[in-house]
């Protein structure tokens, strides 16, 4: 299979290399001209929970060769576009598109190669680079694998073989791709949220006083939100873990610290719109929206005075609330 991954980050970087171990034809892409070039030069190395190394190829704007059967995009949804498009010659009918996005960024890229084509791996890893090419994986817990229109599985089956020969027992393919993202959600869009505001890994963030009550209201709201009656029972308990990253920085924090447009609007945005849509109430996650956004812009930045500022909107939030 060959494989062009979009994207060399902490996890492009991460599925290249375990791409690579499984014997896959891996070419990567990145934007970064330096990155590329010491990708070029010295190849990739994973420490940590996971551990390993490879020399895959390095891509160049508008060169690739044979064609892919498979892309995977590990850029921001926000970039997918501009991301694909030199690439686009060099795919064939039957190539397959992997979003290895946060939250509901899927979305963004069936927009651009169509539903069929669609596919996402929904990680439930902590990783971070320390260097071009250099990755430290904290955890490395599962990776979902999901079809976006129902009955196209099969069509992951050898990525998910190659993924499973690297790491037995880390990667599944799953038939409920909605079901998937929800469930991340639960976690994820609370955590990157609230660390994003507060600029600190989870493991600071969670000491700071509200923000743990702020965490299980938040991930309560998204359970209600997915529930078929918009009643969730109960949130996980502990989201703080179950979004996985501890002293790793989620990439939404990371995207504000270097004031790029984030996935918000792929995390609490899906949220926020999948429940007024149907009339439920959701402040934390109101708050964050409006609040990350603005951060965005640049009229806010991580810290104390945008925690107290998040804690004021959730109260105004709740206030005007009639639901």
């Amino acid at each position: 299979m060959r494989v062009a991954v979009i994207g060399a980050g902490a996890m492009g970087a991460l599925v290249a290399m375990l791409l690579c171990d499984a014997g896959e034809d891996v070419v990567v892409y990145d934007a970064d001209e330096e990155k590329a070039a010491a990708i070029g030069r010295s190849g990739i190395t994973v420490r940590g929970d996971i551990g390993g190394g490879a020399m895959p190829e390095v891509g160049r704007k508008g060169e690739a060769g044979r064609p892919f059967d498979a892309v995977v995009v590990a850029v921001s949804a926000v970039e997918s576009g501009n991301a694909l498009r030199p690439l686009s010659p060099f795919v064939h009918r039957d190539t397959s598109y992997i979003s290895l996005q946060e939250g509901a960024a899927v979305s963004a890229l069936t927009g651009l190669v169509g539903e069929e084509r669609a596919f996402a791996a929904l990680a439930r890893v902590s990783a971070r680079e320390v260097g071009h090419g250099e990755i430290e994986v904290e955890e490395f817990r599962s990776l979902s694998l999901a079809a976006c229109v129902p009955g196209r599985e099969e069509a992951l089956a050898e990525l998910e073989h190659a993924l499973q020969s690297a790491l037995p027992g880390k990667a599944a393919v799953s038939g409920d791709l909605e079901g998937e993202i929800w469930r991340r959600l639960e976690a994820a869009a609370a955590v990157s949220g609230l660390c994003a505001v507060a600029g600190m890994a989870p493991a600071e963030a969670r000491e700071l006083r509200g923000l743990d009550a702020l965490c299980g209201e938040a991930a309560l709201e998204c359970k209600r939100a997915a529930a078929p009656s918009g009643s969730g029972d109960q949130a996980q308990p502990t989201p703080w873990e179950d979004a996985v990253w501890s002293r790793v920085k989620p990439p939404m924090l990371i995207d504000v610290e270097a004031g790029r447009k984030t996935e918000i609007d792929h995390m609490s945005g899906h949220i926020v719109t999948h429940a007024r849509a149907r009339g439920i109430a959701v402040p934390v996650h109101g708050a964050i929206l409006t609040l990350v956004r603005e951060m965005e812009s640049g009229r806010h930045r991580p810290g104390e005075g945008a925690v107290k500022e998040l804690k004021r909107r959730v109260d105004e939030e709740k206030g005007m609330s009639l639901l």
